[in-house]
């Protein structure tokens, strides 16, 4: 958006101050939607792809057009999200994260249910 090198014609209505000092990568918002968009995956393939489209064309490709990010920033964001999301299907490693909070619960109610609700 700021690199006058590539003669990009900013959107109607976006500031073009409003990014000065930002680093975009790796884009948080493709983390998210690829995040959610592979555990839908893993769940129903049908509406998984439905939901990488979303993610892709709606959130993501709009990103890119107005400035917002490079590609290169939704592709590593992209990557780290379905990383995420593939590591929860990992039953030893989900254990290993769970087990320290669970102990916990299992020893103190009171005080961990307050911890989680508060």
């Amino acid at each position: 958006m700021h690199n006058r090198a590539l003669h990009f014609h900013i959107p109607y209505g976006v500031d073009e101050n409003v990014l000065v000092n930002w680093s975009s990568f790796p884009s948080d918002h493709a983390v998210l939607f690829f995040t959610l968009a592979t555990i839908i995956f893993l769940v129903s393939r049908r509406l998984g792809i439905v939901a990488f489209l979303y993610a892709f064309f709606v959130v993501c490709f709009t990103r890119v057009y107005l400035g917002y990010h490079y590609p290169t920033d939704i592709l590593a964001g992209a990557l780290l999200g379905i990383t995420i999301a593939s590591l929860s299907k990992v039953t030893a490693l989900r254990k290993m994260i769970a087990q320290p909070g669970m102990r916990w619960v299992r020893s103190h109610p009171a005080s961990s249910m307050q911890a989680f609700f508060s």
